[in-house]
């Protein structure tokens, strides 16, 4: 597994290079990390080139230096992503009214004890209406991901619709204490976009073992959808952490 180091370091080379007017050489690369407060050698920031052209994010334009290739571009987005979304992680957790003063894990596996007796629940009780419900919901996700357009309500709605579905108003009160909203969703389908999990296709798992009257089944794979919630999470305050020891100029 990757360092956070090292990913600070490649997010800085790439942004330098795809900014940069002229290929990247190994000096211009050693001063700029070290302007940035990062004590490397010349023969260090070859290194990192090297390894950063072996996986196809630059390429050597002669004798010149390195450039950004088009796999180097993506690399660079998905690392901004991940930068961006811990910022937005610190953001959401100082301004969450119930949530202020417990860890985003902690939560989040309060809400899968809730959210995995829902689907039980839904599962013995959900009426053809219902499962209609949720098919609109899920094929509505599906048409605004094709279009690459906003959808966090609608993943927020599915899982509002288990809610209802379940028919117990504790189960109810108690996921809105929690109060994730739609901003929360938009964090947690980010993460799922940058570690690049299945986020509909879990949805739609989770509705095919409410259609099969499956109650264990369902409840197993919502724990299963929000197990991959918590691990992202975990990872973000992980880097997030790391950016108020170290930063990332």
């Amino acid at each position: 597994m990757r360092s956070y180091q090292e990913d600070r370091i490649n997010l800085m080379v790439l942004e330098a290079a795809e900014t940069s007017n002229v290929p990247l050489g190994a000096g211009s690369v050693s001063i700029m990390l070290r302007e940035r407060g990062i004590k490397i050698s010349e023969a260090g920031a070859g290194r990192i080139l090297r390894s950063l052209r072996e996986r196809g994010f630059l390429k050597r334009v002669g004798f010149r230096g390195h450039v950004a290739t088009h796999e180097g571009i993506k690399k660079l987005s998905s690392l901004r992503n991940a930068r961006e979304a811990a910022g937005t992680l610190d953001i959401l957790m100082n301004n969450s009214g119930n949530l202020k003063g417990h860890s985003m894990t902690d939560i989040l596996t309060a809400r899968k004890a809730i959210e995995r007796e829902a689907a039980i629940q839904a599962a013995l009780k959900a009426t053809p209406e219902d499962i209609a419900k949720l098919e609109e919901v899920i094929e509505q996700q599906y048409r605004e991901m094709e279009r690459k357009s906003y959808y966090a309500d609608i993943s927020a709605d599915f899982h509002r619709e288990i809610m209802r579905i379940a028919r117990i108003p504790l189960l109810k009160i108690m996921y809105e204490f929690i109060g994730l909203s739609v901003e929360w969703q938009i964090f947690f389908i980010e993460t799922f976009r940058i570690y690049d999990t299945p986020l509909n296709v879990s949805h739609e798992n989770i509705l095919k073992a409410i259609k099969e009257r499956a109650p264990r089944k369902a409840a197993d794979l919502m724990e299963e959808h929000l197990t991959d919630v918590i691990e992202n999470v975990g990872n973000f305050t992980a880097l997030q952490m790391k950016l108020e020891r170290g930063g990332m100029n």
